[in-house]
């Protein structure tokens, strides 16, 4: 397996439904298929598959399966990507419409960016939690 990153941190934490132990890796600079809430993490347990809320614990316990989580700064890269795509393409329109005695140019462009802008938000929120939620199910030994 690949060395973690220095951000990544492997604590150890038993399902309260079906009681399956398991080591999970995760970024401490946050998660893509967890919700943090102190030492208690929210996600979908890998062997029973239901959300549940695990209390994680410090350090790795040898023998156990690994699971691995991704980080959230995939998701914060492409969110500020499309951010700075949109405010670019409003200015562009801006400048472009700026002589022109029609706003509807500017209106139009302005309507497009922004429906592409939200439909591209909608698709990769939900690409992102749905790929971190299979690779917690990927490494789950059968």
């Amino acid at each position: 397996m690949d060395k973690p990153h220095k951000s990544w941190v492997t604590s150890h934490t038993e399902c309260p439904n079906c009681r399956a132990k398991f080591n999970f890796r995760h970024s401490k600079w946050g998660s893509v298929s967890a919700i943090r809430v102190g030492p208690d993490w929210i996600f979908v347990c890998p062997s029973c598959h239901t959300k549940q809320s695990f209390h994680l614990n410090k350090g790795e316990v040898e023998g156990l399966p690994l699971i691995t989580d991704g980080s959230f700064s995939v998701f914060l890269i492409g969110t500020a990507a499309a951010t700075i795509t949109l405010i670019v393409s409003i200015l562009g329109l801006y400048f472009a419409t700026l002589r022109s005695s029609s706003p509807i140019i500017l209106e139009i462009g302005f309507l497009i960016s922004l429906i592409v802008y939200l439909v591209f938000m909608l698709y990769w929120g939900v690409f992102s939690r749905k790929s971190g939620r299979s690779n917690i199910h990927m490494q789950w030994p059968h």
